[in-house]
């Protein structure tokens, strides 16, 4: 069974289930939802909240002591075998695999709310993952490499192709044999300056292969 679950004002607790603060005036909504790639998900008239209870700053940031954000979607797949009565957002271990995005509501110069998404989870086999931007991802490798494409190579050796990032920081900037040696000179970051605590090297297939 695939279903996308809408939760309003929803904090996070233990094993990646999220409950809404408000259970009685917002309830979650949970709708079925067909497997397969490339849809559209529409939520059902009438399944919303009114925006105008709330002020603008209750809605455009997550709370900071419950780490509750306005807006919770979880995209989730589980078994047959499970039964249609369990609690919403409370995944089994074992046969359950969601994706959850926190977001909030922005309004900027009298236009329409726009939903900004500020964190994503993964939770499967009973894993909690936080997904992570790489930055300088984008300009990488993927799409072929050219010595006179400036911003898809090394930038310490100016020659290869980028395809080693640095944690925590997440910024994607060398090739992997200047990763390596910078590593064991200064263990800094070479964009930021925060010191390295990891490195991992990110291979992506161009679209010929």
């Amino acid at each position: 069974m695939n279903s996308i679950t809408i939760l309003f004002f929803a904090k996070e607790e233990p094993n990646c289930r999220f409950v809404p603060i408000y259970p009685d005036a917002f309830k979650p909504v949970k709708i079925p939802f067909q497997k397969g790639p490339a849809q559209k998900f529409f939520q059902p008239m009438g399944t919303g909240f009114d925006l105008g209870f709330f002020e603008l700053d209750d809605l455009s940031k997550p709370s900071p002591s419950e780490d509750v954000f306005p807006l919770v979607i979880s995209a989730e797949t589980c078994s047959p075998s499970q039964s249609n009565d369990e609690r919403i957002g409370e995944p089994q271990p074992d046969n359950s695999h969601m994706q959850i995005t926190q977001a909030v509501l922005e309004k900027k110069n009298g236009n329409p709310f726009q939903v900004k998404v500020i964190r994503q989870l993964l939770w499967i086999d009973g894993m909690r993952y936080e997904l992570r931007e790489i930055f300088g991802i984008g300009s990488s490798s993927s799409e072929g490499f050219d010595n006179n494409d400036s911003g898809k190579e090394c930038v310490i050796c100016m020659t290869e192709p980028k395809d080693t990032a640095v944690l925590p920081c997440r910024h994607m900037c060398m090739c992997s044999e200047c990763a390596k040696e910078l590593k064991l000179q200064s263990n800094k970051c070479p964009i930021c300056r925060q010191p390295i605590e990891e490195l991992i090297e990110i291979k992506i297939n161009n679209s010929n292969q």
